[in-house]
């Protein structure tokens, strides 16, 4: 890893870190239900999903604001080969990788690998209450509804998009 690559993901876990230590707006305002929920922990699970390959404070947000909606929260971390074919790039850390600084910064929720071959599996086996998805994340939402009738889905505004959003910072290193 070249010297500035290794400063960048350094100074990006400081601001993580930094950003950890501080409030985080309101979900009442960061928040779009497509059936009205809100969060209040009244439900029992959440399930978010994402390839968060360079983790910043973006992911952290989405991911505070998803936690709001129940009790227990599960992250599903993409797999290499999907984010490979779906974004026709390869990630820069391994999904591995990518599982262990979720989990570092959630603690409490249960984070998972992906299923290898259908993306729907951990859905079937979980039965979240809600889906959380975050402001860009596309996603088969019509495909959802028709399979999980009674799984709510929920979309998460982005945070400071203009500073913290993936594409952007890898283009910086």
């Amino acid at each position: 890893m070249c010297s500035d690559t290794a400063f960048f993901l350094y100074l990006t876990s400081f601001c993580i870190m930094s950003f950890l230590d501080s409030p985080l707006p309101d979900a009442k305002n960061s928040i779009n239900s497509t059936q009205g929920t809100t969060p209040d922990k009244q439900l029992d699970q959440v399930m978010c999903f994402g390839t968060f390959d360079i983790f910043h404070p973006g992911h952290v947000f989405y991911l505070s604001e998803a936690e709001k909606y129940a009790k227990k929260m599960t992250i599903i971390i993409a797999r290499d080969h999907r984010v490979s074919s779906g974004k026709w790039r390869e990630p820069i850390h391994s999904e591995v990788e990518r599982l262990n600084n979720v989990q570092k910064s959630f603690p409490d929720a249960t984070v998972m690998l992906g299923n290898e071959t259908d993306i729907f599996a951990p859905i079937r086996e979980i039965q979240p209450d809600i889906l959380a998805f975050g402001y860009d994340q596309r996603v088969p939402e019509d495909k959802i509804h028709e399979l999980f009738p009674n799984i709510e889905i929920v979309r998460i505004d982005g945070y400071e998009t203009d500073k913290w959003k993936s594409s952007l910072l890898r283009n910086q290193i």
